[in-house]
């Protein structure tokens, strides 16, 4: 018997699940049998989940915007509609930045903090009272920049801190009502979250910022968060180099500060 069998049956929300990790996520949650709610902008990319699935009904698609809070109301109604309860939720959707903060418009910071803390909260928050009543595992996908800030990712960076210190505060809150919080960091990942960064004008990039180290493939990661979330780990660094730096900030934070400088283009 495999951890992962626990996804078999289990309602599942992913948001962000139009590429990259959160695509990786709802694919794989299908494969195990799980009836999956899938969230973000690109509807016909939601779709596409859908092919040769053998019973279609166990996926639900909900296109919006997350930063809107009417959209997570909508989707927490609908999922719960379809298929009775809400398991899980994986707060997965995120959008990044490559600017250097004076050079750029503060507009860029409310809308890292408008996707990636608020859309993951306002979600959260209708999602609650079904995780309660299942006993449910709720997931928040963060990046090592939550956990050590990096240069030209000042908003991206201040939007996951704020993250986590949600996520610390409901798994303390949660834990008396039944709700596993946890949450998971990842390095670098091929994904186009690299190319989609917002430019100083709030524009998307349209090329991948420099990186140096290791970069994890999507699936490599989605896999890592399924065993996270099958496992109950309350929270997951999931590289060598992430717990590394991690350590040196605590330690030695101008040595981190010189490393954060070399890695980040």
């Amino acid at each position: 018997m495999s951890v992962l069998d626990c996804f078999h049956g289990a309602s599942v929300i992913v948001t962000g699940a139009s590429s990259g990790i959160g695509r990786e996520l709802a694919q794989r949650l299908l494969q195990l049998g799980a009836r999956v709610t899938v969230v973000a902008r690109r509807e016909e990319r939601l779709h596409e989940l859908a092919r040769g699935l053998d019973d279609p009904g166990r996926l639900l698609v909900v296109a919006g915007d997350l930063a809107e809070r009417a959209l997570s109301e909508r989707v927490v109604a609908l999922a719960a509609a379809r298929f009775g309860a809400i398991d899980i939720l994986i707060n997965n959707a995120g959008i990044s930045m490559n600017a250097r903060f004076a050079d750029c418009d503060p507009e860029v910071h409310r809308r890292m903090m408008d996707v990636n803390y608020f859309g993951a909260l306002y979600l959260t928050r209708a999602a609650l009272p079904y995780l309660v009543a299942r006993g449910g595992r709720l997931f928040f996908i963060s990046s090592i920049v939550g956990k050590r800030g990096f240069p030209t990712r000042s908003g991206y960076s201040a939007a996951k801190f704020a993250l986590h210190g949600l996520f610390e505060s409901l798994r303390v809150e949660l834990a008396e009502q039944g709700v596993f919080v946890g949450i998971l960091a990842p390095g670098y990942t091929d994904t186009e979250i690299r190319g989609t960064a917002l430019d100083a004008s709030g524009m998307p990039r349209g090329e991948r910022g420099m990186t140096r180290g290791d970069v994890m493939s999507a699936t490599q990661v989605a896999e890592r968060i399924l065993h996270a979330v099958a496992t109950r780990r309350r929270e997951t660094v999931l590289t060598i180099g992430g717990r590394f730096m991690v350590w040196l900030n605590r330690l030695l934070p101008a040595l981190a500060d010189r490393v954060a400088a070399r890695v980040v283009g």
